[in-house]
């Protein structure tokens, strides 16, 4: 958990409520904001397609635990203001090392625990995702004051203390767990899992108006002190650690992930209508967590229809695959919006690309039916 809250709730995500502090003291622009995004979500692809053929080189565990090392260095140089490529080399690393994590510690938490098990392991230790980014949204404001430097350093040591904590049980007894190559193959549906993937990527440029410049809206836009900006990540994070029991737990269990993934992502757009169709503070505070409920849902099901999809002896490999879309669609979406500030277009702009997102992923979905030899498949995995 402290892994995964290290990785992704400070390393990867550290940046976004630091957004208001970093235009306000003249570190960056507004548009440079949404670069350095790009070249964060670039460094994600980039840790996602190496990951996995580092781990059968020098072993799962040590490549998971220099990637928290590295991340947390990466934390401490950007507290540096030495100009843009300064703090874009250290976000490009964070990425390559935060997604590094975030595919890895699942892998070795779960290493010798029955299968029927798993799912509470892996639930305990996807919410140090959400814990972590409450905890740093909520106590980042009144330490850091108007400081980035001091928020950058608070970060990287919260993200020191969890390394240290973590790091005996970050160990693996083979290179991966290998598991799952004993399951016999059987068929891949690969033009669903494209479609698949499709949706997905289209839905990743969907949530980053909300994940990189909701701060900086209600800062700038809405006229909030850069405290309570900070804060409405915390809002988010719990969304996003509801996200996944609410829609892949409940509500998948009583409609079929079918239709819960067409849900997620009605949810996803609510939240954007609620920041474009209104000035509300509050609703754009509340916004933030049903984006987070509707990310980390669509997420989860993703998952499990990729499971379904590829069977078992299939699902790493396409899960990496999606991994990578992932992370192209968001540095796609973050270059857009950050060009869309740079010619004056303004932040709304970008909320309403994500909307269009939104529309375009439900349309994907609708497509993406279950084979009928699979319905039965896929209701013994929800089982």
């Amino acid at each position: 958990m402290l892994a995964m809250l290290s990785c992704i709730g400070l390393i990867r995500y550290a940046y976004s409520p630091l957004v208001p502090a970093l235009i306000t003291e003249h570190w960056l622009t507004g548009s440079q904001v949404g670069y350095i995004g790009t070249i964060n979500f670039i460094g994600s692809l980039l840790g996602a397609i190496t990951t996995m053929w580092l781990a059968r080189i020098f072993g799962s565990g040590w490549v998971c635990r220099i990637s928290l090392l590295v991340g947390f260095i990466s934390l401490v140089l950007c507290a540096f203001d030495l100009g843009f490529i300064w703090i874009a080399i250290w976000r490009f690393i964070a990425g390559v090392t935060a997604v590094s994590g975030m595919i890895l510690a699942p892998t070795l938490v779960t290493q010798g625990i029955p299968s029927n098990a798993r799912g509470r392991v892996l639930g305990f230790t996807f919410a140090g995702a959400g814990i972590g980014i409450v905890l740093l949204s909520l106590t980042l404001p009144p330490v850091m004051g108007h400081e980035a430097v001091r928020g950058w350093l608070y970060t990287a040591s919260l993200a020191l203390i969890c390394l240290v904590v973590a790091w005996p049980g970050l160990k693996s007894r083979d290179a991966l767990d290998l598991e799952l190559t004993d399951v016999p193959a059987r068929k891949i549906y690969r033009k669903k899992l494209i479609l698949l993937a499709l949706g997905y990527f289209i839905a990743a440029a969907a949530i980053v108006p909300h994940s990189l410049y909701l701060a900086a809206y209600i800062h700038i836009e809405l006229h909030r002190p850069i405290g309570i900006s900070m804060m409405i990540y915390a809002i988010f994070g719990i969304g996003i650690l509801l996200g996944g029991t609410l829609l892949d737990g409940l509500l998948a269990e009583w409609i079929g992930h079918y239709a819960a993934m067409l849900v997620a992502m009605a949810i996803g757009l609510v939240a954007i209508l609620m920041v474009v169709l209104s000035e509300s503070f509050w609703l754009a505070a509340i916004s933030g967590f049903v984006l987070g409920v509707s990310q980390m849902g669509f997420a989860s099901i993703a998952t499990h229809r990729v499971l379904v999809f590829a069977g078992p002896a299939g699902h790493v490999r396409w899960w990496g695959i999606h991994a990578i879309v992932f992370n192209t669609g968001m540095a796609a979406a973050s270059f857009a919006m950050g060009y869309m500030i740079s010619i004056g277009w303004g932040y709304k702009a970008g909320f309403w690309m994500g909307g269009v997102c939104f529309v375009l992923s439900i349309l994907v979905n609708a497509f993406i039916t279950a084979p009928s030899e699979l319905r039965e498949s896929e209701r013994q995995i929800e089982h």
